[in-house]
């Protein structure tokens, strides 16, 4: 065998090993592999050609002009790779264009055929020899940083390795069996104890292909992250208390809290400090929940905050964030959603929602017999509850809830105390049912011919309900406030109208019987109002239901959804695609074009992609009027309507 440096003179006639400078050396235009090698895998071989230099010879061929003389360049036939990664050391300036590489120069077989050969005949390494090969390194006394930069590779690669090298040797050996495969042995690697390793594979059906079984078994006691508990102590938290996660190194994903001790110790500390928190507001009592249980022995109904009155300055800042609000809204009508403005829009949003809830009170000497807990909800949030009865305390919170007899309530009230105090023997049951049934009788006779009062009743009624919940006793008008995101105006109407409520309730009933007809008559809509929703999913029969519900209270309302709802780039981003092509046919600017030049832009919709089509609609569609079906008000009942023949005749005059 020959080496030495390659001359012009010897291309022709040199065979066997020779030295070849760099820049002499081209890819081959018969390689078989014409798919460019991946930048890691080229970064992996100059790493390791720089600590080892190139163990491998490339095979080249000479490369020959059509006249057939010697151009003075080779091409490689095999070991392109090496060639990039010599360029590569060029680019990083660790070696010279014309560093002599060692190559064999072939020109008796075939260069696509050998090409071919080379890169097809040959069998790749065996993971877990791999493995065993770079825990010798490591144990040899290199570090995994050392290992990583010597081969080109991710230290993180370099740790999946010996993580798998920790395997017990019979868990290794299984693998070389075929007894599992390699997502089932990266599995065993997330607990290092070789007899708990041995024990799950000695407990499944071989082959074993299921990694999750595997990684269950081996976790058993450990707390997933995902865990609510885990989410809500944290894994920071943990870890600064001692505690160790586990990580699964093949998985990022998949990580466990070791010590469940701790993390339940850190979960009830926390759950503490609300605990204190809360009693600090006056609560009779406090509970925390770290598991799915719900407080015992609490009564069906709950205490309410009620709405203060509103300080001049709470009332000055409010208004001056709600301005604030209108104005950023005018701002960002056309917006785009990375506006800076829309970071401002959610901090007045949020400040305004802040003071509005800190208006909301609870009545401090009923909180004294109610209580609160706290739980954990499985996303790890913490759930504050207010307001909770226990039976126990319900007929407390009842006799507090009586209005306290005192001179500012008149000789009425003091009156009736007095009576009742020295009145004799007291009625019986029986006897106290019959006198109140016949009272009954002769309230709901007078009220049926009172309009006046029944008015007021009713909207004392829902008022209470709207304000804390609390029932009217003895009376069966019914209504539920529905929690919904109404317009400004109507939230608005809500808080002036609950800001009314006194606290002494039935002082506040004769209030509102006082009302003129009209006043009381705006109230009652508002609390109305409060109770409806009709949103549905159009599916169930009870969908189609609302649906007819909703249209025929529209027709009665005369409601133009065009002064609440547009549809927005977002609508026909998710509305069906047709639907957006309909709509811009009909749209005034399209509608009003020839027959010919309709059909074109018809066309050219389909061939819209939908995110180009949704911007389209919106833009053309602005301000036009444009609503769906679903939102289109029928004509109520009675009302005038143009038929078919009324269209013909429209059409027929709009034509002369």
């Amino acid at each position: 065998m020959t080496q030495a440096i390659a001359t012009h003179d010897e291309h022709a006639v040199q065979t066997g090993v020779v030295l070849i400078p760099l820049n002499k050396l081209k890819k081959s235009p018969a390689n078989a592999r014409k798919t460019p090698h991946a930048k890691a895998d080229i970064e992996a071989l100059a790493a390791s050609i720089h600590v080892k230099g190139i163990l491998q010879n490339l095979v080249v061929a000479p490369e020959v002009a059509e006249s057939g003389a010697a151009t003075g360049f080779y091409f490689v036939t095999i070991g392109e790779g090496r060639r990039q990664a010599q360029l590569l050391r060029v680019k990083r300036k660790q070696i010279a264009e014309t560093e002599p590489v060692r190559c064999v120069i072939d020109t008796g077989n075939d260069a696509a055929e050998i090409s071919l050969d080379e890169n097809v005949t040959r069998s790749a390494m065996s993971v877990m020899d791999e493995v065993e090969a770079f825990a010798g390194l490591v144990d040899g006394g290199m570090s995994a940083d050392d290992v990583a930069r010597r081969f080109g590779c991710t230290v993180r690669l370099v740790e999946q390795r010996l993580a798998l090298a920790r395997l017990s040797p019979k868990i290794r050996a299984a693998y070389r069996k075929g007894e599992i495969n390699l997502d089932v042995a990266r599995a065993f690697s997330i607990n290092d104890d070789h007899a708990a390793q041995e024990r799950v594979f000695r407990q499944l059906a071989k082959p074993i292909t299921h990694a999750a079984s595997v990684r269950s078994a081996l976790t058993a006691g450990r707390i997933p992250a995902h865990d609510r508990l885990a989410r809500f102590v944290g894994a920071e938290a943990y870890e600064a208390a001692g505690g160790r996660l586990v990580r699964d190194l093949f998985e990022p994903d998949i990580v466990f809290f070791d010590d469940g001790e701790l993390l339940q110790r850190l979960a009830v500390e926390r759950l503490d400090t609300m605990r204190e928190a809360l009693a600090a507001e006056g609560w009779g009592w406090v509970e925390t929940l770290t598991g799915h249980g719900q407080v015992d022995g609490c009564a069906g109904e709950r205490l309410h905050p009620t709405q203060r009155k509103l300080k001049p300055g709470e009332k000055k800042e409010i208004a001056a964030l709600e301005a604030r609000l209108e104005a950023l809204d005018e701002k960002l009508d056309d917006a785009e959603g990375d506006n800076p403005l829309w970071i401002e829009r959610d901090e007045v949003d949020a400040k305004l929602d802040g003071l509005r809830e800190a208006a909301r009170v609870f009545d401090p000497k009923l909180m004294k017999h109610a209580g609160a807990a706290v739980a954990i909800d499985r996303d790890g949030r913490a759930i504050i509850t207010k307001g909770l009865i226990k039976r126990a305390d319900a007929k407390a919170i009842a006799k507090l809830r009586k209005p306290a007899v005192s001179p500012a309530d008149g000789p009425g009230v003091a009156e009736v105390a007095e009576a009742e105090e020295g009145a004799g023997p007291r009625l019986t049951k029986a006897l106290t049912e019959r006198l109140s049934e016949a009272r009954t009788r002769g309230l709901r006779a007078a009220l049926a011919g009172n309009p006046q009062v029944a008015l007021g009743l009713m909207v004392y009624t829902l008022m209470r309900q709207s304000a804390d919940r609390s029932a009217v006793p003895g009376v069966g008008i019914a209504a539920r406030p529905v929690g919904f995101d109404d317009d400004d105006a109507m939230e608005n109407a809500r808080i002036s109208y609950a800001e009314k409520a006194d606290e002494h309730e039935f002082a506040f009933f004769a209030a509102c019987i006082e009302q003129p007809a009209d006043t009381l008559l705006g109230m009652l809509a508002v609390f109305v109002a409060e109770t409806i929703d009709l949103t549905h999913g159009g599916v169930t029969p009870e969908d189609k239901r609302r649906q007819l519900m909703g249209d025929a209270l529209a027709a009665a309302l005369d409601l133009d959804m065009t002064r609440h709802w547009e549809a927005d780039e977002e609508f026909w981003a998710s509305a069906p695609k047709a639907l957006a092509i309909a709509a811009l046919e009909s749209a005034p600017a399209i509608a009003s074009l020839g027959e010919k030049e309709r059909s074109g832009m018809a066309a050219a919709f389909q061939k819209m992609k939908k995110a180009e089509l949704a911007r389209t609609a919106a833009q053309t569609l602005k301000g036009a009027g444009w609503l769906p079906d679903l939102l289109i008000t029928p004509p109520r009942e009675g009302a005038f309507a143009v038929t078919a023949e009324g269209t013909r005749a429209l059409a027929k005059a709009h034509a002369a």
